[in-house]
């Protein structure tokens, strides 16, 4: 069986992604993001936390190969597209929590892996900052970060009204643009495995992410 519990979320951002997952297509296919870090998952890592899980094409993904997966959001209507699938699969190793990144809480050392793509962009320096110390407190020793973020490279920085650093508001849509020096400082805690720049195809255009992994 699954699970779901409430924890409060910002308003503003929140009716942008309800529409958005409302209207996104069932059974997405996984990102390629989830299946490159797979391979870095070692035989005792059996615990993954996927922040921002959307309607949860990755999550499912890892829940498939046997991880225990507690999924976060803060879309309503996301969250109950993923739990839809659980339910149908009758996945006992999913557990779905609608909860604020910003305000994630969790025990001290309660994970192997955290998984987080795309969702991670969206807070202030200071904010984004608390959240990767908060990552840090409750990831196990030895554990896995695994984060992807929209880079300064992207063809979307710089559009829209500047509501922060290398941060814009676009189209209703909050952006915050990471390059390779902000990532690793965030990183001050881990010891980093790898920071890098990657490109992909989203929606129809080229974007620009920079990829993180770290381990505690």
């Amino acid at each position: 069986m699954y699970f779901f519990s409430i924890i409060q979320c910002p308003m503003d951002q929140n009716k942008l992604w309800q529409e958005k997952w409302k209207n996104m297509p069932k059974q997405l296919p996984r990102n390629n993001f989830a299946s490159k870090v797979f391979k870095l998952f070692k035989s005792n890592h059996k615990t993954l936390l996927d922040i921002g899980c959307g309607v949860g094409r990755d999550t499912l993904f890892f829940a498939n190969k046997g991880l225990h997966v507690t999924a976060i959001d803060w879309s309503q209507s996301g969250l109950d597209q993923l739990k839809q699938e659980a339910k149908s699969k009758n996945l006992a190793n999913l557990e779905v929590i609608k909860m604020d990144t910003s305000e994630i809480n969790f025990k001290k050392n309660s994970f192997d892996i955290i998984y987080a793509h795309l969702s991670l962009h969206y807070f202030d320096d200071k904010t984004t900052q608390k959240i990767f110390n908060k990552l840090y407190s409750i990831l196990k020793k030895d554990g896995l970060l695994c984060v992807k973020c929209k880079s300064t490279d992207d063809m979307l920085y710089g559009r829209g009204k500047k509501i922060g650093n290398n941060m814009f508001l676009f189209k209703k849509h909050v952006r915050h643009f990471f390059n390779k020096d902000f990532m690793t400082s965030l990183l001050a805690k881990f010891k980093i495995i790898r920071v890098k720049k990657s490109t992909s195809v989203y929606h129809s255009y080229k974007s620009s992410f920079i990829e993180a992994i770290a381990t505690k």
